[in-house]
């Protein structure tokens, strides 16, 4: 479905009203603080009292509602009653889960208040990671050994080099993922009841250490109107975690690569497409795409571009503001809560580059001298629960 009417009049972003979801993720703030810039009213949707987005001096108004994680029939409800009336211009979704309700609500939304997110037609296409890997191999861009949603199993299986791991087609997060380690392996799990081989994934395993994160946002007409690479330096936890410490780098042809598959793909709005770069070959490898605003958004704004921005310009069908590709290299965005972590466990605490102890060119995600609320609250948060979080992050 389509969005409300559209107005070809310069945006008065002062005038917009604008309701953003997901206050306690680390990468609503940044948001918040992009539209803020702008000079719009800003609401944002917390679930606690503890939320960043709660204890922030940046919105205009929160509202509390615990039962806002669910996102059920009750949150649609809810939504609907805060839209419904026209208080609003525009519903913001943030994180993966609450992007993916709001998309898949839009025919109930969109008659009330404008979406800044992809449409769901646009969106699902990313969220089906065959259907993005048979367009990655359409496309030339380059991926691991996989088998397209036309391929016979067998004809994958007599040119396929072991191990090979499998992942739902369609899923948030990890959840599904399992690695074969041979041949006779996966035949006994094919064999089973319970398991459909395409409903899923299959694709050769990738030794990889490096993993680069491209950032693109992508307006209606296919233009690339934000563009910038990153490197994971540090992880937590340490085998196979999230990035910890991240830092921009010069990745042009990984860019270009990202670029061409959302284009093929008619994506609209921001994505991070993540490759892997193979131990064997150094060649990067297509990972996966997400199509949510991720935790380090923020390296957006220290690059220049202002995502929120894009967002409005592109929903109230303005001409997007593009922005260069970033050329600005070294830059680094840190998650202290689990950087703290990190040097807690690791071996290398001492031996870690750059120094685990330095600053230099660093930004935390929350931290910001005119608003401290939201990252003092956080970490305290995350001492207080370290134990159940650690728990949880076992493999």
């Amino acid at each position: 479905m389509e969005q409300q009417a559209r107005t070809t009049s310069p945006l008065d972003f002062a005038q917009l009203r604008v309701l953003v979801m997901d206050g306690g993720g680390k990468q609503t703030l940044a948001m918040v603080r992009g539209l803020k810039e702008l000079g719009c009213h800003v609401t944002v949707l917390c679930s606690t009292r503890y939320d960043t987005c709660y204890v922030s001096n940046k919105p205009d108004e929160k509202l509390l509602n615990p039962n806002l994680v669910e996102r059920n029939e009750e949150t649609l409800r809810y939504l609907l009653s805060l839209v419904e009336g026209g208080s609003y211009d525009v519903l913001m979704p943030i994180g993966e889960l609450s992007t993916n309700f709001v998309t898949s609500h839009e025919n109930e939304l969109l008659p009330h208040v404008r979406l800044a997110c992809a449409p769901r037609e646009v969106y699902i296409r990313a969220f089906n990671k065959q259907t993005t890997f048979d367009q990655a191999m359409a496309s030339g861009i380059p991926c691991p050994y996989t088998r397209h949603s036309s391929q016979p199993i067998e004809d994958f299986l007599a040119k396929a080099t072991f191990p090979i791991i499998v992942k739902p087609r369609q899923g948030l997060g990890s959840i599904g993922f399992h690695k074969f380690e041979t041949e006779a392996e996966f035949r006994t799990r094919m064999a089973a009841p319970d398991f459909d081989v395409d409903d899923y994934v299959v694709q050769e395993f990738v030794r990889f250490e490096n993993r680069i994160g491209t950032n693109l946002f992508v307006d209606r007409q296919g233009r690339i109107c934000t563009s910038y690479a990153v490197d994971v330096t540090r992880w937590f936890p340490i085998d196979a975690g999230a990035g910890v410490l991240i830092q921009t780098v010069d990745a042009h042809e990984v860019l270009a690569y990202a670029g061409r598959l959302l284009q093929d793909l008619g994506w609209q709005g921001f994505a991070n497409v993540a490759f892997m770069i193979d131990c064997q070959t150094g060649e990067p490898r297509l990972l996966e795409i997400n199509g949510r605003i991720p935790a380090s958004v923020k390296m957006a704004y220290l690059c220049g571009c202002n995502v929120s921005r894009q967002f409005l310009e592109m929903i109230f069908d303005q001409e997007v503001t593009a922005y260069p590709e970033n050329q600005s290299f070294g830059m680094y965005i840190r998650h202290f809560d689990t950087d703290l972590a990190w040097f807690l466990h690791s071996k290398d605490r001492f031996r870690a580059h750059p120094s685990w102890f330095s600053w230099k060119n660093t930004q935390e995600i929350l931290f910001s001298r005119d608003d401290q609320r939201p990252f003092w609250s956080h970490l305290m948060l995350k001492v207080f629960h370290y134990r159940e979080t650690m728990q949880r992050k076992k493999h």
